[in-house]
């Protein structure tokens, strides 16, 4: 169980959630993107630590769900649940095969290479419209399915497209949260998940609350540029706290 065993990991955890409650509060995605590598090197289970993250992220979800519900839009909600119904299953599939070691790499590997995209600048123009959408909800359902972070590929596609600070988290959120709730139907009955796992990081949610709220907060009084580099730092943080993951397990 993913239980406070020392003040050690109730400090380490505490800081993880609350890390990752602010990144969704402030991009609208990026929970388990923070969470989970961080949590792979405090636990030996990653399979556990990623359908924590699902639950939690799901709480964190409906938070911001209520703060940008003015710019979702059917136009764009549809595409996403499309594509999130296709893709998040066969993430599942994955998380039933892959073994412990190699999944903490694939985490890893996830979070460096969405980093490596920003920090290089590669802009590739795509329209706006529902066939985009709909591809990064299909691969994004899938890593979301057999490791949790699936938000970092549909940001690209919003990035890429053009869309401003608002209508990205709108999209992200409303992604985040169709892949959450599918994937964690999906693992429990499956017996991917056992149902003893749902409440194993609950006792998470008060730092990882507290730290969507401020997420929420500071989002309000950044530009667009700051926006772009904070999601930056934080997922390259992330994915070289997962390769330490790897390297210890």
């Amino acid at each position: 169980m993913l239980l406070a065993t020392t003040p050690w990991f109730l400090l380490a955890a505490g800081a993880a959630a609350f890390a990752a409650g602010f990144v969704k509060g402030f991009a609208g995605f990026g929970f388990a993107v923070v969470f989970t590598p961080v949590m792979s090197l405090l636990s030996h289970d990653p399979r556990q630590v990623v359908f924590v993250a699902l639950v939690l992220g799901t709480v964190m979800s409906l938070g911001v769900i209520a703060e940008v519900r003015h710019a979702i839009t059917p136009d764009r909600t549809l595409p996403l649940v499309i594509g999130t119904v296709i893709g998040t299953p066969l993430g599942i599939m994955l998380l039933g095969w892959i073994d412990a070691s190699t999944l903490k790499l694939i985490i890893a590997g996830v979070a460096l290479g969405v980093t490596v995209l920003r920090v290089i600048d590669i802009r590739i123009a795509i329209r706006p419209g529902a066939v985009p959408l709909a591809a990064g909800a299909g691969l994004g359902g899938v890593l979301n399915g057999c490791t949790s972070m699936g938000g970092p590929v549909p940001a690209l596609i919003v990035a890429w497209q053009g869309r401003g600070v608002d209508e990205s988290r709108s999209i992200l959120v409303v992604f985040n949260l169709l892949g959450y709730l599918l994937a964690i139907a999906i693992a429990l009955g499956t017996g991917v998940a056992p149902g003893r796992w749902l409440a194993s990081g609950l006792w998470l949610l008060p730092p990882a609350g507290l730290g969507t709220v401020t997420g929420i907060l500071a989002v309000r009084r950044v530009s667009p540029a700051t926006f772009a580099h904070v999601i930056t730092g934080v997922v390259g943080l992330a994915g070289i706290a997962g390769v330490l993951s790897a390297a210890h397990f």
